[in-house]
């Protein structure tokens, strides 16, 4: 959007500060006054998630004012210590590198700010839509604070870029063997693939980019709750620049300077990862703002084959048998009530749940579960006791750091099964 041209910023200046007025918060970027082209897809979302989608927005036009203040504790704090103990650090480039912070602050918001350009654009907001945040409860929000923007700069990293292959390889590798296991390749014309908690997007787009046109699959859908996550998937494919205002083509972002903790070193600290937004979304893709419990898939209908694809999800459930519950209705043939043939459930990931998960299933137990659910598992494999399987040690990281001293590894339960009803048996 214009808005980071001084001349639009000219234009509104009364609308800003009413923004503040209404929110309670500062908006670091000017919004239009009226809706745009693409509106229709905003009002076609439930309020719950437009209410999200405005959130996350507002989160990324901010994080540079919160991040900036995170490292200004950072120098309260260092002003604690006695003026020796100040000189001592001072003279190692202490307060250098938390100049420097400030300076990659920036370098991300600019990256940020294109995505929330795109987001503007592509939605067709204007200034008013940001006035249902006032009244907006932030308990069922994901997309609320600058951690939650952190985070989302950390899988890009992860999703689209060469330092992310080593983590996401093996479950790839997982994916795509079962798919084509599955579903033979003059088959994938037929075939509708859902990919859950989608992320921002690596999964379901190298899904609905495998083949050549003839042998693709003819319908792939990216549906994710978190509006940050959400926008950050869509963004990439902004490339086409038409709907990013004054976009560079690439961007550099820096996502280790929101921590001085387990670095060797500065240079280490500071890497940056070059990214650069496709031009084009695979013609086969769509990508869905939903709560996966009740996404309908607009065109099931036109299916021989549905393939529910679900990667580091299943753990993040307050109720993991509502997944469940979900992925048995998308997937069930039923002469009576659908098209559908052949129905199959991918699954890779560990089993970490939160904090209020209902009930807390071993990987054991979930394949009993799968089996009185009526799946029939066609492969099944618990990395750490079959470490050769698909990844070196058993373990594999997420958005892990190989220069930081510490890091975090996963072993994983994968699995691919098929309906009990399934024609191809």
């Amino acid at each position: 959007m214009a808005s980071r041209t001084n001349t639009f910023r000219s234009l509104i200046p009364k609308v800003s500060k009413l923004f503040d007025q209404v929110t309670g918060t500062t908006l670091a970027t000017s919004l239009p006054k009226l809706n745009g082209v693409g509106y229709e897809n905003f009002a076609r979302l439930s309020e719950n998630a437009q209410i999200e989608l405005l959130q996350a927005v507002k989160s990324l036009q901010n994080y540079a004012e919160s991040a900036k203040s995170t490292n200004e504790r950072r120098k309260r704090l260092f002003r604690m210590m006695s003026w020796r103990q100040q000189k001592i650090c001072e003279d190692v480039g202490y307060l250098k590198k938390l100049k420097r912070i400030d300076q990659y602050i920036q370098s991300n918001q600019k990256f940020l700010n294109g995505i929330a350009d795109h987001a503007v654009r592509s939605y067709g907001l204007s200034f008013h839509d940001f006035a249902m945040l006032k009244s907006a409860s932030s308990t069922n929000q994901t997309s609320t604070s600058n951690y939650r923007v952190i985070e989302s700069l950390s899988h890009y990293i992860r999703d689209w870029s060469v330092q992310g292959d080593q983590e996401t390889k093996p479950m790839m590798d997982y994916i795509i063997a079962n798919l084509n296991t599955v579903i033979p390749a003059s088959e994938r014309h037929k075939t509708c693939v859902i990919v859950p908690g989608s992320g921002l997007g690596k999964i379901a787009h190298a899904i609905a980019t495998m083949g050549d046109g003839s042998d693709s699959f003819g319908s792939v859908h990216a549906v994710e709750y978190s509006g940050l996550m959400h926008l950050c998937n869509k963004f990439v494919y902004s490339g086409s620049t038409e709907l990013v205002a004054s976009s560079p083509g690439s961007y550099d972002i820096y996502p280790g300077i929101h921590t001085c903790s387990n670095y060797y070193t500065t240079d280490s600290q500071f890497r940056s990862t070059k990214l650069e937004p496709f031009k084009n979304q695979p013609s086969n893709l769509s990508i869905h703002l939903d709560d996966f419990r009740y996404f309908e898939a607009p065109d099931l209908k036109n299916w021989d084959n549905v393939v529910v694809v679900t990667a580091f999800f299943v753990d993040t459930a307050e109720n993991l048998i509502d997944y469940f519950d979900k992925i048995l209705a998308l997937t069930t043939p039923n002469k009576r009530s659908n098209s559908i043939k052949n129905g199959y459930w991918i699954n890779v990931g560990p089993l970490k749940y939160g904090t209020a998960a209902q009930a807390e299933l071993n990987a054991d137990e979930i394949k009993h579960v799968r089996k009185a659910m009526g799946w029939k598992d066609k492969s099944s494999v618990n990395s750490l006791t079959d470490p050769n399987a698909y990844t070196t040690d058993g373990l594999v990281g997420y958005v892990t750091d190989k220069e930081s001293m510490w890091q975090g590894y996963y072993g994983l339960s994968m699995w691919a099964s098929e309906r009990k009803e399934n024609d191809r048996k």
